[in-house]
Order: C-alpha cells, then sequence, then structure tokens
C-alpha cells in the first residue's frame, strides 16, 4: 500500500506495510523521543504517543523526505 503525503516539494508516497486505525490522539500525552534513541531513528522521529499495548510514533515528513534513500537502508 502506499500513502500520499503533501510536502512543500510536492506529493510523496511512503510504501507502508499496512494501513491500521486512525487515531485522533489528545496533544497532551504527546512525548519527545527519549534521548536513549540515535542515529537514523533519532533525526525522523518527532515523539510518541502511548496507548495501552503500544507506541504510536510520529515520523517527521520533512525531514524523511529530504534523507537521501541510500541513508535509510
Amino acid at each position: 500500500m502506499n500513502v500520499l503525503v503533501r510536502t512543500e516539494e510536492g506529493l510523496l508516497s511512503l510504501l507502508v506495510d499496512e494501513i491500521g486505525d486512525v487515531l485522533e490522539m489528545n496533544h497532551e500525552t504527546f512525548e519527545k523521543p527519549p534521548e536513549t534513541l540515535k542515529g537514523i531513528a533519532r533525526e525522523l522521529i518527532q515523539g510518541a504517543y502511548k496507548l495501552k499495548d503500544r507506541l504510536l510514533l510520529t515520523l517527521d515528513i520533512e525531514k524523511t523526505a529530504a534523507i537521501p534513500t541510500t541513508r535509510l537502508i
């Protein structure tokens, strides 16, 4: 499946394994990524929401679109 995202540069297509639920999140529960998160993940993840049995990570789409794909592999 593909998810289309509009960026300042135009449309970006992200290949995803699956699309889950659409959730409305309370911004008060948003947390910045922990200091222990390193490398490319630290650059691309804006933060997380703690759900009952998992984490919902927020991806910085602009930064992700700007990174050459060779850095992501």
